[in-house]
């Protein structure tokens, strides 16, 4: 998470389904506390306009302010510290307009600021250390309060307590306990979140893995198992595909005379070489022990255009100049067979493919180290697979 804090980032992440909730518990207490008002002319008819006065002149202004602050772009920590001093302010106010009445009934009353303990702890559920502070703030003004009462006696104050300290320890461990389990279920959350993220990528990587040849980097089979599928659901018979196959000549002498390390230091520079020769949308693919298949789809494939194409690669092959003493040419050469045409409901990639394959094999027959055309399309079998077995053989 780099520099931002778990409990920084936590806030962040709750804003905004915690300020709807926020917006809601301020209506609704805010409800609550100006409709007693009525209860307070009810209940203390000497305090009616001191009640009306300090509700309304005080906890009006500072409510619409509360609201207005919620707008503002502060972290969600700051939005529920000012819900909680405006709670306490409430209490504050709530006190003064009692601690002016002179009747009896004012006693039995007081015990209703209990319920200021309850607002901060488990309705409006700030995070622990607010919800600790003010509720110590609320007790102290309460019984702070509570000795000025009329009729107040030590007996009332001690009757009074023996609810209150109760009342406030246990919402205060209620409270606790539910911004320790938020936070908790919220690392579950991440926690799995990014136990998803890793997996999806992992399972991305070995995906990528499956379809890549590990001693060259180019494709495997499985990989153009893959693209033939792709071709064939979604054929376009406005593209046309060549189709690339390229062996390395003597490739047996090569690894007989040399050892299979080197055989395997030959493969991947005759693979770079390809790759370096083609384009980032060629598919290149190692489709045998030392056969490497090149499919380019385009809308306009021209065959000299293609020819010349795989004439480079047989010249990059060659200016490699790596040794094979064992052939007349005292390096390493490519014989090349190049198919081009379309796609369509009649007609499979593995069918281009076996006729590149026919035009490889006349290439070798006629003294390798060159390239040579096929100039139809091949439904003979050969050694080759057809598309819809690509999946199973030699996945490289």
């Amino acid at each position: 998470m780099g520099a931002m804090t778990v409990r920084e980032k936590y806030d962040i992440d709750r804003h905004d389904e915690r300020i709807k909730t926020l917006r809601l518990l301020t209506t609704l207490l805010a409800i609550f506390y100006f409709s007693y008002t009525l209860v307070d002319i009810y209940l203390l008819p000497d305090i009616a306009l001191r009640s009306v006065l300090l509700r309304g002149l005080v906890m009006l202004p500072v409510t619409f302010f509360l609201f207005a602050y919620y707008k503002r772009p502060v972290s969600i920590r700051r939005k529920e510290l000012a819900a909680v001093l405006v709670i306490c302010l409430s209490t504050v106010v709530w006190c003064a307009i009692l601690l002016g009445s002179e009747n009896e009934r004012v006693l039995s009353y007081f015990y209703a600021g209990l319920v200021f303990l309850m607002v901060l702890t488990i309705v409006l559920t700030p995070p622990f250390e607010q919800s600790l502070y003010s509720s110590l703030f609320v007790f102290a003004c309460l019984y702070s309060s509570i000795w000025f009462l009329s009729g107040a006696t030590s007996f009332y104050v001690i009757n009074h307590l023996s609810l209150g300290a109760p009342v406030l320890v246990l919402t205060l461990i209620a409270n606790y306990r539910f911004s320790a389990e938020s936070l908790r279920l919220y690392l579950e959350n991440v926690s799995v979140e990014q136990l998803r993220e890793e997996l999806a990528a992992r399972n991305a990587e070995l995906e990528r893995i499956s379809h890549i040849d590990p001693l060259t980097g180019l494709t495997n089979r499985r990989g153009l198992a893959r693209y033939a599928d792709d071709l064939q659901q979604h054929p376009n018979a406005q593209h046309c595909i060549a189709a690339i196959i390229i062996d390395v000549d003597h490739f047996k002498a090569f690894n007989d005379f040399y050892g299979h390390s080197e055989g395997d230091n030959c493969l991947r520079d005759v693979a770079n070489a390809i790759r370096s020769a083609c384009r980032s949308d060629d598919v290149v693919c190692r489709f045998g022990g030392e056969e490497f298949l090149i499919v380019r789809s385009d809308q306009s494939t021209q065959t000299s255009h293609v020819l010349a194409f795989a004439e480079n690669i047989r010249s990059k092959v060659v200016e490699l100049a790596i040794p094979h003493q064992p052939t007349q040419e005292k390096k390493v050469t490519i014989s090349i067979g190049v198919y081009i045409g379309t796609l369509g409901t009649d007609t499979e990639l593995g069918q281009l493919i076996k006729s590149a394959d026919a035009a490889l094999y006349e290439a070798k027959r006629q003294g390798r180290n060159r390239v040579r055309l096929s100039q139809q399309l091949s439904d003979e079998s050969s050694h080759l697979p057809k598309r819809s077995t690509l999946h199973m053989d030699n996945p490289l």
